[in-house]
């Protein structure tokens, strides 16, 4: 689409940035904007500045242990490690609100916290046992307690190797909970008194997200099987949320411990009723589907919802953008219809959205359970061996053969948006396989220049 047509609306119904939150925090989104926007520029392949910055620390407090090499300094950098390990782990922390860094990339420091916090761990159980400090009558109880925390700490790391945690995750959801478990009582009696405060505030988190979800989050839901798919819609009345962002969910009737994110596939200027399509594979996804073709229409069943979560990397809330790329791949289109819904939407209540365009590579019957309309500019790509219907959602789209090309599609919207006088910014939002987000990633780049620059947002949930 070349634009998106506004509408003469009363000055209450005009679209003004940030307009989703109450305007005593606009000036502190902004200014998390400000903070936010170089931490997450992209320095080298997909590592981003905030990461380089975070791994440079991890890196300062390695050389620290190996130049004191005892186990005073060993056993602190054990700490600070392990401390950010489980303060990344919160779902709701400050890193959210000071740089805009939502929990989905914040797993990437949970994760490298955590095997550095293993490696000064080995190193100071090194260190104490060959020092003979470890045999000293007053460090009994600390040295089997280290023992203890060090065989719990090396089963985590074995359950969250990716082939577990990918192809078994109820396993690894399962080990995690009982080894961490069991972890924090070992690092109790270790006196390890840093590693509290990331526990406390991860403890904190999950007191407020459950007294939260049972007392204001909505548990009723219908679970409805999208014929000629392995895909279930849930929807529900009630949930609040952002065009994007996704929520935990867990259904009693399947597993009352098993937390899945979701993305919305729906945005909220679309009514109440929040929706999630949701591709089955797993043992759970395969209950779920089991459940869906069981139920009858119409049929409330008990949803539990943690969330919403989530922000975009790059300042859509603002007028920064006029142009809008986005590109997806098979079920990963949702959180992206969910936003370009939103912004079509802004459009017509006097934003300005000068392009907005979606490219969305999809096999079988994933493009008749995720509706479209005409607003969203699409084009589709049929990867499978199936046909593809040119009229999806009540509109016809695009049809093309084959793989998608993310680089002639970077191109032709560089040439498009080149016609508008003076800098472009054009948001490119992505949600999809990694096979697509490396070619996305460098034809953004390359396609980059003084006049026209792509700024790239991603969307996974590879826990």
């Amino acid at each position: 689409m070349s634009s998106v047509a506004q509408k003469k609306l009363p000055l209450n119904d005009r679209w003004t940035p940030n307009e989703d939150v109450a305007s005593a925090w606009r000036f502190g989104l902004r200014a998390r904007w400000v903070l936010a926007h170089p931490l997450q520029r992209v320095v080298f392949r997909s590592v981003t500045a905030g990461e380089v910055g975070y791994l440079g620390f991890l890196i300062s407090m390695f050389g620290v242990s190996v130049y004191k090499g005892d186990t005073k300094y060993s056993g602190k950098l054990a700490q600070i490690s392990l401390m950010l390990a489980f303060a990344t782990a919160a779902r709701n922390s400050p890193l959210t609100f000071l740089f805009g860094i939502p929990f989905e990339r914040r797993i990437f420091y949970h994760m490298k916290s955590a095997v550095l916090s293993n490696f000064f761990a080995i190193l100071h159980g090194y260190i104490a046992l060959t020092s003979g400090t470890a045999d000293k009558p007053e460090n009994y109880t600390r040295k089997w307690s280290g023992i203890g925390g060090g065989v719990c700490s090396a089963f985590l790391f074995l359950f969250s190797l990716p082939p577990i945690r990918r192809k078994v995750f109820d396993l690894f959801y399962s080990a995690h909970w009982v080894f961490f478990t069991a972890y924090i009582v070992f690092l109790m009696f270790h006196s390890a008194k840093l590693v509290m405060v990331g526990i406390g505030l991860w403890v904190a988190d999950v007191a407020i997200r459950s007294t939260y979800t049972s007392m204001f989050q909505p548990a009723k839901g219908a679970i409805r099987h999208i014929e000629g798919t392995d895909i279930v819609e849930v929807s529900m009345e009630g949930v609040k949320y952002l065009p994007g962002q996704y929520a935990f969910i867990a259904i009693p009737e399947i597993g009352s411990f098993q937390w899945h994110p979701i993305s919305f596939s729906t945005a909220p200027c679309e009514g109440t009723v929040a929706r999630f399509c949701i591709r089955c594979g797993g043992d759970w996804g395969e209950r779920l589907l089991a459940l869906a073709k069981d139920s009858k229409p119409g049929q409330q069943h008990k949803v539990l919802v943690d969330g919403a979560y989530g922000n975009t990397s790059i300042d859509i809330d603002s007028d920064k953008y006029k142009h809008f790329l986005f590109v997806a791949g098979g079920i990963g289109i949702t959180p992206m219809r969910s936003i370009a819904t939103a912004i079509a939407e802004q459009g017509r209540r006097g934003r300005s959205v000068q392009l907005l365009e979606t490219h969305w590579s999809v096999r079988d019957g994933v493009a008749t359970a995720v509706p479209m309309s005409a607003e969203h500019g699409l084009t589709m790509y049929r990867t499978g061996g199936g046909e593809l219907e040119p009229i999806v959602g009540g509109f016809a789209h695009k049809v093309k053969n084959g793989r998608i090309d993310v680089n002639e599609v970077v191109r032709e919207f560089k040439e498009k948006v080149e016609k508008t006088e003076g800098k472009v910014k054009v948001a490119v939002l992505f949600c999809g396989p990694g096979a697509m987000f490396t070619p996305l990633r460098l034809a953004c780049k390359e396609h980059s220049s003084s006049f026209v620059s792509f700024d790239l947002h991603t969307e996974t949930f590879e826990f």
